[in-house]
């Protein structure tokens, strides 16, 4: 019970009882691109360089299931994605972060 009697007071009262929320890393409040199936490394680097070609800031780029070998979780489809370090150096080269779903 958080007897306040103001909320400021109440707030303060539930802080010092579960401590101050950490503030999210700044990129997680930015625009993030994600569609259901990139098909191919190629097609995940012509969709950054438009981006940057259209001049639309964004913070990162989502990779759906289908970047991995048969839908196993934690693989890489070496033959559509081949070197996946490089696709993630490149979109980190510009302050950008790459996810994998993992789903």
């Amino acid at each position: 019970l958080f007897p306040g009697p103001r909320p400021s007071q109440v707030f303060e009262q539930y802080v010092q009882v579960t401590g101050r929320a950490a503030m999210p890393n700044i990129f997680s409040l930015g625009y993030h691109q994600c569609r259901w199936n990139y098909r191919d490394q190629a097609d995940v680097e012509y969709v950054d360089s438009q981006f940057d070609a259209y001049d639309i800031p964004y913070d990162a780029i989502w990779l759906d299931i289908e970047h991995t070998d048969g839908k196993k979780y934690f693989t890489w489809d070496m033959s559509k994605f081949p070197d996946p370090t490089k696709m993630q150096n490149d979109v980190a080269a510009r302050g950008r972060k790459m996810v994998a779903i993992v789903d």
